[in-house]
């Protein structure tokens, strides 16, 4: 009994040593909560309808108590810092700490008072201010129902993360003997490691052509992520910030334990630091002088390689990036030894370590910058792989790749996920020779590049098939190696898709288990699908969701047959005449509830996840799918023709072009001419054709003028484009479409050139 009330007088009197604190954080929390829940209550009366005020009020209300409000995560950070470095305030001085080590109490059990009394004075008053906030927001006709759970989960979480946090302010302040040098040290903890993962990643982003920066299972980048840059207290905590902030119903659990064992971890060590303490550290820059040399080095390596790669990547020279890593490693390294030693003429104190710490810095950036490894010129041996996942990234940009969910609020909408991340868990391609043959165009590609200092950027429908490299589409191809170990290897390539690759691409696109690696629509089955839709030139749709299951295999069989069958040479010369969906049952039910939602002041996260749920998983149907067309034909499906049903008066050219002026520099301009005559409109009728649908194709080839439809007596359900766009008075609308490449008439021609 006498032990435990020796150790409450204890925390009584350090709370009274530190009531300023206790003030502080209250007033800030009272401030904080009950005060802006009563201030927000005033604005339920500027609504005219007193439930939608009541409903507007509850909705801010609970955004503020919760998890994800940023105000309370700052407030939590200064806490920790104010908290963590007033709790052993006393042992920056001589004189305190003689008094309070003269005390006839074990060292533990002064630690412990201490370091519990700074948790509890966040705790209590942010607790006692959240509660008095979900009473006034239930006096003002919020229900309590919906406060209190996001109120105490909101309390669970952001205690966790301050304890972290605050932990870590309390080793900072047991490894130093100054406050100044104890807030530097906390700042040190908190963002080291998050330095060096982006410093690495800085490395190999800079300098490696073919390294992938996408984060996904496997790659340096998602392992740095998940393991290095959130190494840090106050980085996991915005991480998990940022996590729930995107997904409402993702779990805590697992980082909530993690958090709480690390926080134990960082309580022993404090513990610890205080036992092993010396007396004398009061005053001085560092309690234990065996991490001076540690800290001074590894800090010292940052800043040189840091500013290093800042000049270089800013100049491109070897000199810049030497003359950074001097200035940067010299001017740390000056800077600490000023810390510990609070002398100038400390400067250089320890040149040895300085030497080497440049001279370390210098050989990392040679080894990066000349690529001493081979790092972008890896190709394996095909023996070696056991299958392979490749993503030419724009001959693929319309596929959609997520799935519809419900949420736990009851909203649906479409999720979706990264195309990298679905082709590379996905495709399970075998013909590696054909596929180190690409890789193989890409390095030699990439040699180029680093030769003669280009970075070509094209875009493939501006290139069409001209033979120069110039005019090709380029695009990222990344390619993951799965090694016959299990060990996967990632490379990107910035290449041209044609030329010498271009019988490689031919083979692979045909291939089964590519196609079922990058089409989502290759592995569906008959028992998935619950309706077909389909949409024309224009975007009218048509749902066919009364077919027996016998009829929706048939049509899916049909159209993976003919899709599949689709070559590279064929895509290059047929345009998209429609397009059609093969919905599940969870996306019907989901496109049925966007339609009847009738709430319009939804959550902006789930409006744009319910806005696409009627855009994704669309595939485009080609002239040559004649079993496709024949189906949905005998179903009463309309197949093609919706831009012959429009009323043209009219067709615009529009062509951009370079021209210089006469101090030799050159600006881009356009022309543009109309075409009224019925005859000449009636041609083009029966070539041109939807520039909205050959999104669905970028292989298909089109000449790179901007034409126009200019039309009356627009259907209700097309939709148009038309902002941006000057507008003839007795027309009403636009739309766009395309001359394929080498169909444009003799007469457009001829008015191009007169202009």
């Amino acid at each position: 009994m006498t032990s435990k009330s020796l150790f409450f007088k204890l925390m009584k009197e350090d709370l009274k040593r530190r009531i300023w604190a206790v003030a502080l954080i209250s007033l800030g929390f009272f401030f904080f909560y009950p005060v802006v829940a009563a201030f927000t209550a005033g604005e339920i009366k500027e609504y005219t309808v007193y439930a939608e005020g009541i409903a507007r009020y509850e909705k801010q209300l609970m955004a503020w108590l919760s998890f994800n409000c940023g105000m309370t995560v700052f407030l939590m950070m200064v806490a920790s810092l104010i908290c963590g470095l007033s709790s052993f305030s006393y042992l920056n001085s001589k004189s305190k700490v003689d008094f309070f080590h003269g005390i006839p109490v074990r060292r533990e059990k002064l630690f412990a008072a201490n370091f519990f009394n700074g948790i509890l004075i966040l705790a209590i008053p942010y607790g006692i201010c959240q509660i008095l906030a979900v009473f006034v927001g239930i006096s003002n006709g919020a229900s309590g129902m919906r406060l209190w759970p996001v109120a105490l989960a909101a309390f669970g979480l952001h205690i966790t993360y301050y304890i972290l946090m605050y932990c870590t302010v309390v080793v900072a302040a047991m490894m130093t003997g100054h406050l100044i040098i104890s807030f530097l040290g906390a700042m040190v903890f908190a963002s080291y490691v998050p330095m060096v993962v982006a410093l690495i990643l800085g490395y190999f982003s800079g300098f490696f052509k073919t390294f992938v920066s996408q984060i996904f299972p496997g790659t340096l980048s998602h392992w740095m992520f998940q393991y290095g840059i959130r190494f840090s207290p106050v980085a996991e905590y915005l991480y998990q910030l940022a996590r729930t902030a995107e997904d409402e119903s993702v779990s805590m659990v697992g980082a909530v334990l993690i958090a709480w064992a690390a926080s134990v971890i960082l309580t022993g060590l404090a513990c610890f630091l205080y036992q092993k303490r010396p007396s004398e550290a009061a005053g001085k820059a560092m309690a234990f002088p065996v991490t001076c040399p540690v800290i001074r080095i590894l800090l010292t390596l940052v800043c040189a390689l840091g500013l290093g790669l800042f000049f270089y990547l800013v100049r491109d020279s070897m000199g810049w990036a030497i003359f950074g890593i001097v200035f940067g490693g010299g001017i740390c390294h000056c800077v600490v030894e000023i810390i510990y030693n609070f002398d100038f003429r400390k400067l250089f104190s320890h040149k040895l370590q300085l030497g080497i710490c440049l001279l370390a810095s210098s050989a990392v950036m040679v080894v990066f910058r000349y690529d001493v490894f081979g790092y972008d010129r890896y190709l394996p041996k095909a023996g070696d792989v056991r299958d392979a996942a490749v993503h030419i990234q724009n001959i693929t940009d319309w596929v959609s790749y997520g799935h519809s969910e419900q949420f736990q609020n009851g909203y649906y909408g479409w999720v979706d996920t990264s195309e990298y991340d679905y082709v590379m868990t996905h495709m399970k391609y075998e013909d590696i020779d054909n596929l180190l043959s690409i890789a193989s165009e890409g390095i030699v590609k990439l040699e180029e590049m680093k030769a003669n200092q280009r970075n070509y950027q094209y875009s493939y429908q501006d290139s069409q098939t001209s033979e120069s490299e110039e005019e090709m589409i380029w695009s990222q191809v990344l390619i993951c190696y799965t090694l016959n170990s299990g060990r996967k290897v990632y490379r990107s390539y910035h290449m041209p898709v044609g030329g010498r690759i271009r019988p490689a691409l031919e083979k692979m696109y045909v291939d089964e288990n590519y196609q079922k690696g990058i089409f989502p629509v290759m592995t569906l089955t008959g028992e998935e699908v619950a309706a077909v839709r389909y949409r024309g030139e224009m975007d009218q749709e048509v749902c066919l969701n009364q077919l027996s299951d016998g009829e929706q295999k048939a049509l899916l069989e049909a159209f993976q047959k003919e899709f599949q069958s689709m070559t590279v040479s064929k895509l290059e010369k047929e345009a998209p005449i429609g397009l059609i969906r093969f919905s599940k049952a969870l996306d019907e039910e989901a496109i049925r509830w966007m339609k009847n939602y009738e709430n319009k002041d939804m959550d902006y996260r789930y409006r744009s996840r319910g806005d696409r749920l009627s855009i994704r998983d669309f595939y485009p149907v080609y002239p040559s799918f004649t079993e496709t067309i024949k189906i949905l034909n005998s179903y009463g499906v309309k197949t093609g023709g919706y831009l012959d049903s429009l009323d043209v008066r009219g067709v615009e050219v529009l062509w951009e072009y370079w021209k210089e002026r006469d101090n030799g520099s050159s600006y881009c301009t356009s022309q543009n001419f109309f075409v009224e005559d019925s005859q000449q409109i009636n041609e083009l009728r029966k070539i041109l054709v939807s520039e909205r649908l050959c999104y669905y194709n970028p292989f298909f080839l089109t000449e790179p003028y901007h034409v126009f439809f200019l039309v009356q007596n627009v259907p209700e359900d097309v939709v148009i484009e038309e902002e941006g766009y000057e507008w003839k008075e007795d027309w009403e609308s636009r739309i766009q479409v395309k001359f394929p490449k080498g169909m444009t008439p003799e007469f457009v021609e001829t008015r191009m050139k007169e202009n």
